[in-house]
């Protein structure tokens, strides 16, 4: 009763009001400016027009209030969704982690196996790889749905998250005989980052590079020091992008034209997710490439602290 009262009330309001400014407009425009005699019924129909726009004004609050109510409700479910898959999903993380380290374990006593096991034991390896890399993008993305932030950014040297995440990736590389040549520089600056984002955005890089380039090839990662940035390069030799693959290179579910080289999996996540978890820290990602066959670039800048530029 109380909220049909007051929505009455502004809509009356709306109206006369609009209905005032409206009669008050023609009363200039006949005194004022043309200055003729006017009567009262001069004023009718400017009446009813104020009080036409009036009606269309309070209808149009009256919308925006309810499509704002509507979309704050269905925010709030998508948060609970995200929520909830987030927690079935890490839920399988556990058991697929184990299932892949024993496979790498028995790939590499795997000498008494006949050929089959040895195939059927690749396979498990592979699979229960791809299935934690869609784990990881899957719960990167709830996260980031829900409104997950970093509570406080650190600042700091980066250069051992950097270099744990490259040396994750050094046994995966050398089952597909590509060669990781990292040169990062222990004393980097301090800058403003989350381990934890930083390494999702580093692994996805990496694997990217491992995944879509042919045996015998090189994956280059370095940093560069701008003025108050470092930048960080993850550079391969492998199936390289068109120019509408670099447009479409960040946009959620773009699988783009190269295919993996080893019959990897791709959600055309990965790179969507590395973009955001990349803003979060404050920072830009650019991706290069020459085109098809000519390896591609990927470039993350982070924010220099102040500490350090001062330095």
């Amino acid at each position: 009763m109380i909220k049909n009262y007051l929505g009455i009330r502004q809509y009356l309001l709306f109206n006369a009001i609009s209905a005032t400014l409206v009669v008050g407009f023609a009363y200039v425009q006949y005194n004022i400016v043309l200055k003729t005699t006017d009567h009262w019924f001069d004023y009718i129909i400017p009446c009813i027009v104020g009080f036409i726009f009036g009606t269309l004004i309070s209808r149009n609050q009256l919308l925006v209030k309810s499509l704002k109510k509507e979309r704050n409700t269905v925010l709030e479910k998508n948060k609970k969704i995200h929520l909830y898959v987030g927690t079935i999903v890490h839920d399988l993380k556990n058991p697929v982690s184990a299932i892949h380290g024993l496979s790498n374990l028995l790939c590499e006593k795997s000498e008494s196996l006949e050929e089959n096991q040895k195939k059927y034991l690749s396979l498990i390896r592979r699979s229960s790889s791809d299935i934690l890399e869609n784990i990881g993008l899957i719960l990167d993305r709830t996260k980031l749905e829900s409104g997950v932030k970093p509570d406080q950014l650190e600042i700091g040297n980066p250069y051992y998250t950097i270099q744990s995440t490259i040396d994750k990736y050094l046994i995966e590389a050398i089952h597909k005989s590509i060669t990781i040549q990292a040169v990062i520089d222990k004393n980097l600056p301090n800058v403003e980052y989350d381990k934890k984002y930083l390494d999702r955005i580093i692994s996805n890089l990496i694997s990217n590079a491992i995944k879509y380039s042919p045996p015998h090839t090189q994956v280059d990662i370095y940093t560069e020091l701008l003025a108050d940035r470092l930048k960080l390069i993850v550079k391969d030799e492998g199936l390289g992008m068109s120019e509408e693959d670099l447009s479409n290179a960040f946009q959620d579910f773009k699988r783009l034209s190269a295919q993996p080289t080893g019959d990897e999996t791709s959600t055309g996540l990965g790179l969507s997710i590395v973009k955001q978890l990349v803003e979060q820290l404050g920072g830009e990602i650019i991706a290069e490439s020459e085109g098809k066959n000519k390896g591609s670039s990927f470039q993350v800048t982070l924010k220099i602290s102040r500490d350090s530029q001062m330095n």
